[in-house]
């Protein structure tokens, strides 16, 4: 049986066993892993992966399960398993599948190249990537996590509702972080960047000298004493709020009360200065697709409108039990997982500044460059955040001095009222992004000077 033809066979054999409405979503696809080490390939890993994920809804209760085994014999298993496993589930009026037919969209997702470059090509990439940051200063002793990652593949999601939608799309990685030593002390910068086209990935000498950069610039630092300041955040860095606030904007967490926006929305939780979107059709997007993995359409949603909360995001299930429309943002691992609800490109718009100009309207303060165990303290019920620091402090308008061993410690909803400043820096090369910008006071905590 050709794998086109699966779906609907699957969906046909569930409804005659029984079930009032079934879900097939199929994933086909490679992936490519190359880590260098010291001029040298020290791994490689090249995977196929082809299987389908089953939701099956009978009398309002609903299980799942998957194969990889697309035999006629193993397919037929897995119907019966189905429908054994709904028939043993807890009902719920909420276990329902899309109806809405998703819009057709033409998308600059997939890379029609990205496997016949050849494998040694990408090895010659990564060589100047590590090569370009270790002839940058001759304090760059070595690099790590020299690597590059690649997938492609084909997604489709059918339903006994009539939807029907496939598609393709593919994603590329470099990053690279070098490590810098003086005085017996280290430091490593870090930097990477995801397309959806491998000709669109910039220059790996490009990567190569700025992890340097980021490592070196930071050579020698030192703590300074407990005060508040204002604090700028610099883009590798700032999507930590973004994402410590992501949380709080599920739509899952707030229908569980475990949401300190549940209450908030309509109501001003930041500067003016500030919006947020989720938009799952950014042109060329790292994590742009036309559907979600429910096979909603995806949407370009603003979260956060010049500071006031606009919406939440859903898949399917949180949008029924909330009364709302799905937003299209329903993410899957892998067709071995349930959906649930998560992002796509997930940013802070640009605003009009220079990111220069706000250092240079910076009097006092700290330029942050690198955060560590941020992701710690996430969670939905709280807006705390905290985290120790590392960076550049800021003195009349210049950097001074580099700085560690200080912890930054404030709320989300504080920092995001307080962000006085916004720049103009956005890129796409992840998930989430942001911009440049200022929070005009924070608490700092460190040992002295």
């Amino acid at each position: 049986m050709s794998k086109k033809n699966i779906s609907k066979w699957l969906l046909e054999k569930l409804v005659a066993a029984g079930a009032q409405q079934a879900e097939v979503f199929m994933q086909e696809g490679s992936t490519l892993q190359l880590e260098l080490r010291e001029g040298k390939l020290e791994s490689i890993s090249q995977a196929q992966m082809a299987g389908v994920g089953i939701r099956t809804i009978v009398n309002q209760k609903l299980s799942f399960v998957h194969t990889s085994d697309f035999g006629k014999d193993a397919l037929t298993q897995t119907v019966a398993k189905a429908i054994a496993l709904a028939e043993q589930a807890s009902p719920s009026e909420f276990n329902r599948l899309p109806i809405e037919k998703p819009r057709r969209m033409v998308m600059e997702i997939f890379d029609p190249e990205i496997r016949s470059v050849s494998i040694k090509r990408k090895v010659e990439l990564l060589r100047e990537m590590e090569t370009a940051a270790l002839k940058y200063d001759p304090s760059v002793k070595r690099c790590e996590h020299v690597g590059y990652d690649e997938v492609t593949g084909t997604v489709g999601v059918s339903n006994t509702n009539g939807l029907s939608y496939s598609y393709s799309a593919s994603s590329c990685n470099l990053g690279v972080g070098a490590v810098a030593e003086k005085d017996g002390r280290m430091e490593t910068g870090y930097e990477d960047w995801t397309s959806c086209y491998f000709k669109r990935l910039p220059s790996p000498m490009q990567l190569g000298k700025e992890a340097a950069k980021r490592a070196i610039v930071l050579l020698g630092s030192k703590p300074v004493s407990s005060q508040k300041v204002p604090v700028v955040f610099d883009p590798e860095v700032g999507f930590t709020i973004l994402a410590a606030l992501g949380q709080a904007i599920r739509g899952d967490n707030v229908n569980k009360g475990m949401s300190y926006l549940g209450e908030r929305l309509g109501d001003k939780i930041a500067s003016e200065l500030v919006t947020i979107r989720d938009n799952g059709r950014l042109p060329s997007g790292p994590s742009s697709r036309p559907i979600d993995s429910e096979g909603v359409s995806t949407s370009d949603l603003v979260l956060v409108e010049k500071g006031v909360l606009k919406n939440f995001v859903y898949d399917y299930s949180s949008a029924l039990r909330a009364g709302k429309k799905p937003t299209g943002n329903a993410v899957r691992g892998s067709y071995r997982d349930l959906p649930q609800v998560g992002f796509s490109n997930y940013y802070m718009e640009k605003g009009s500044s220079k990111p220069e100009d706000i250092i240079k309207n910076t009097a006092n303060g700290l330029y942050v460059t690198k955060l560590a165990g941020w992701w710690l303290g996430i969670n939905p019920t709280s807006p705390d955040f905290s985290s120790a620091a590392t960076g550049l402090w800021i003195k009349n308008g210049e950097f001074a001095q580099p700085i560690s061993g200080v912890t930054v410690a404030s709320t989300v909803l504080d920092m995001l009222a307080g962000i006085d400043a916004v720049a103009d820096d956005l890129v796409f090369k992840g998930g989430i992004s942001c911009p440049t910008f200022r929070v005009k006071e924070m608490a700092l905590s460190g040992p002295g000077e």
